[in-house]
């Protein structure tokens, strides 16, 4: 691989990831909260879960999330209960703020699903491959560089 061609994969990562902010944040500016928040009342969305749960799912460390739920509970978006059994485990769940949010969010996901259901068969294999492939080589670099302080 080139010079030209190392640059290129940079630009296509950072162009995926600005272009994704500027469809998505929109979305969830319009509920008050940020992209991270979101992540976060999503997968409370499918199930509560434990602070140490969010932190693997997000990649996030368990002292932000910790905080970051904090916020999200002030703010009326969640619930956070302590473990009977062990005081030390916090399970978090929606309120109903939070899944009324979460239902007006989805609602306008579908939207661009639906768009993208509108598109030819074929475009949308080639795409539903694409985006493995991109997940699969993002998965295979954190594993290989996981752990590295300078890569330079």
């Amino acid at each position: 691989m080139n010079g030209g061609e190392r640059i290129s994969i940079l630009a296509v990562f950072q162009t995926l990831k600005t272009k994704t902010t500027r469809l998505l944040d929109p979305l969830v500016q319009a509920e008050g909260l940020t992209p991270v928040q979101v992540r976060v009342l999503l997968q409370l969305f499918c199930q509560d879960a434990t602070v140490g749960d969010i932190s693997e799912q997000t990649g996030m460390g368990q002292a932000n999330t910790s905080s970051l739920c904090k916020k999200l509970e002030r703010e009326g978006f969640l619930d956070r209960r302590r473990s009977c059994p062990d005081r030390r485990v916090v399970t978090l769940s929606l309120t109903p703020k939070g899944r009324e949010a979460m239902v007006r969010i989805q609602r306008k996901l579908d939207h661009y699903l639906e768009l993208v259901n509108a598109r030819p068969q074929k475009e949308q294999a080639e795409l539903i491959h694409g985006l493995r492939a991109v997940e699969q080589m993002l998965d295979y670099l954190f594993e290989q560089t996981k752990g590295d302080q300078d890569l330079c």
